[in-house]
């Protein structure tokens, strides 16, 4: 382990969730497995197999993961285990007709915003009530499989997200109780848990008014982390995948501003989280990365070596069918 990475012997690092594209037919192919398997070791305490549609559920794409009972599961859990690493998977669904914006911003947010609430008052109760079930249902094929952490993606402007937030459902206190009973279940069976949260969508009318309450009350949960994205995809992507100095500045002191209000609960701290001087921020936060080890698959032991933001990663946005890296590609 380099002395760069050795600074963090006290912090969890997690790869974080990434639909990568690498199916056939909704079932991950031998590129997938080899993805994780060669960007885990022991110097990574999770990696997170990224957004898998949960049984009945919808994917963001045409090549996103549909969980089943097939081995594939299996043989992937074993494969990251077997490297070094924790193997986690991101459980996740959209709704039937959803489209993700191809452009990274919208001119649009408050019509999404809008048509988000349409979609979940238009839920019945028993429809809600099915979303859920099929997060348990999820979650116990999972661990079956041989995973051991289980997140749950409510960011992102993706079902989960709007049914959780009490600004767009208004019986969003249901789905906290649902959520919490699984939580809870998941941590008596000694299976770690996370929920992925978006800190804002990128309207900032919506921001502006009950986000702080809304991302304390997903502190709340009792999730051994909670994984801190921000953006909603058909709003603003910038949000979703930092770049610019500005937005990665922002989005460091929005997860901070929560992790210091909740010191009894974990937090990942994503954004090029290497980058930040980790001696001065709080215990209970833990790097999260994603596009540096997508570009370098030992970023972990070589990290001066990372991404290069060349962008190609963004491969729904470029109307591509798969990830694509400029540097992996070469390596």
């Amino acid at each position: 382990m380099t002395n760069a990475i050795a600074t963090l012997s006290d912090r969890r690092l997690f790869f974080l969730g990434v639909n990568t594209g690498f199916v056939t037919e909704g079932r991950p192919d031998q590129r997938y497995l080899d993805f994780y398997s060669s960007r885990s070791s022991p110097d990574l305490h999770c990696a997170i197999v990224g957004n898998v549609v949960v049984p009945g559920g919808h994917g963001s794409n045409t090549v996103t993961p549909a969980l089943t009972t097939e081995s594939v599961w299996a043989d992937l859990a074993a494969s990251i285990r077997a490297a070094g690493s924790l193997p986690g998977i991101q459980l996740a669904t959209t709704w039937n007709g959803y489209i993700g914006l191809r452009k990274f911003v919208t001119a649009e947010s408050r019509e999404f915003i809008a048509r988000a609430r349409q979609i979940v008052s238009e839920m019945k109760p028993e429809r809600v009530a099915a979303v859920l079930d099929s997060f348990d249902v999820a979650a116990d094929i999972a661990v079956r499989h041989g995973f051991d952490h289980i997140q749950i993606h409510a960011a992102h402007g993706y079902l989960l997200s709007l049914l959780v937030d009490h600004r767009i459902n208004r019986e969003a206190t249901g789905v906290f109780e649902r959520l919490t009973l699984l939580a809870e279940r998941l941590r008596d069976a000694s299976v770690e848990t996370s929920i992925r949260v978006s800190l804002k969508t990128g309207d900032s009318d919506f921001d502006g008014d009950g986000t702080s309450d809304f991302l304390d009350r997903i502190a709340r949960l009792p999730f051994d982390y909670v994984d801190l994205s921000s953006g909603f995809y058909n709003i603003d992507k910038r949000l979703i995948y930092p770049a610019r100095p500005d937005f990665l500045a922002a989005r460091l002191d929005e997860s901070l501003a929560v992790g210091l209000r909740h010191p009894e609960r974990s937090f990942i701290l994503s954004g090029r989280a290497l980058n930040h001087d980790w001696a001065g921020l709080p215990s209970n936060m833990h790097p999260g990365l994603c596009r540096d080890l997508i570009a370098n698959p030992r970023f972990l032991q070589e990290p001066r070596d990372g991404c290069q933001n060349h962008n190609k990663c963004h491969y729904y946005s470029r109307g591509e069918s798969h990830l694509t890296c400029a540097r992996w590609a070469v390596r």
